[in-house]
Formats: C-alpha cells, structure tokens, sequence
C-alpha cells in the first residue's frame, strides 16, 4: 500500500500593487528631459546643488524617511535662490559654472543641507527636554490639587484603599 502524500496548502499570493512608480518615473523622466534640453544650466547648477539631498535619501533607510524630507526641504530652500538669480540673469552654462565655482554659493547650498541635518538630530532631544519640563509641570500642578483635596477634605482622601 502507497503512503498517501499530504498536500501543502496551496498560498494565496496578492496580487501586486500597481503604485503607479513607472507612471512616476516616466513623469519625472520627461520633465529632466525637457529641463535638459531648455534648461540645463539650471538643472547642473539644482542637481550639484542637490548633492546633500541625495546623500541623505541614500544612508536614510527609516520608514517615511523623515530625515530625508527634512534635508530635502532645507537642501533646496538653499539652492531655489540661487537657481532663480541664474533664471533671471540669463541661464547660461558659463555663468551656471561661476556660480558653482563660488564659494560663497557652495557654502549656502550644503549648508542649508546641513540645517537639515542639525534639526533632524537635534529636534528629538529637544522634544524630550519640552516633554519632560511639561511632564513636571503637570506634576506639580496635580500634587498642589492633592495638597488642596487633602486640606479641605481631610487625610482619608489621600489614603489608599486596601491598603
């Protein structure tokens, strides 16, 4: 007599989601394609000045990526005016090259990113020390009300019961 083979369960498997990333991409492609083409000072000078930003998106690996968000934004605060004085000077390559030759303009862009990067470390111990003062605050408050209860009715309100 054969021994009858148990079957494994047979898994489902999800179908998967369509996130719309190649929409995204081809989006995101066009649009440097378009910049490439009508605005490529502007891109060079954006893109070197954006260095940071994509340092940041590389080494953060946190769900939401919050570091990033936060670098990003600072990383680009630093870079639009810059972007819009080469926009409204006449966005040639030779003066997109000076500009990124200037240290002055160097130091602005990754220095913004580094802004970022001083609230993205720096805000959590900061909101610490603001949750602990409250904690404390709060504290305090609920033991003057205590002090209160106890006087006006007595030491059995303060006792614990079963105790």
């Amino acid at each position: 007599m054969a021994a009858a083979k148990k079957k494994a369960p047979e898994v489902k498997k999800k179908p998967a989601k369509n996130s719309g990333s190649a929409y995204l991409f081809v989006i995101l492609g066009m649009i440097l394609l378009g910049l490439m083409i009508f605005a490529a000072p502007a891109l060079m000078l954006f893109v070197v000045g954006c260095i940071p930003a994509m340092v940041a998106y590389i080494i953060d690996r946190e769900p939401g990526r919050n570091a990033t968000l936060t670098v990003a934004a600072a990383n680009v605060a630093g870079v639009a005016p810059f972007i819009f004085e080469l926009l409204l000077n006449g966005p040639t390559m030779d003066r997109a090259l000076t500009m990124l030759t200037d240290v002055f303009v160097i130091v602005v862009m990754f220095g913004t990113a580094g802004v970022g990067w001083l609230l993205v470390l720096g805000m959590p111990k900061v909101a610490a020390v603001y949750i602990e003062v409250m904690n404390e605050a709060k504290i305090k408050q609920m033991r003057r009300e205590q002090k209160r209860l106890v006087e006006e009715w007595g030491d059995e309100v303060a006792a614990v019961p079963g105790a």
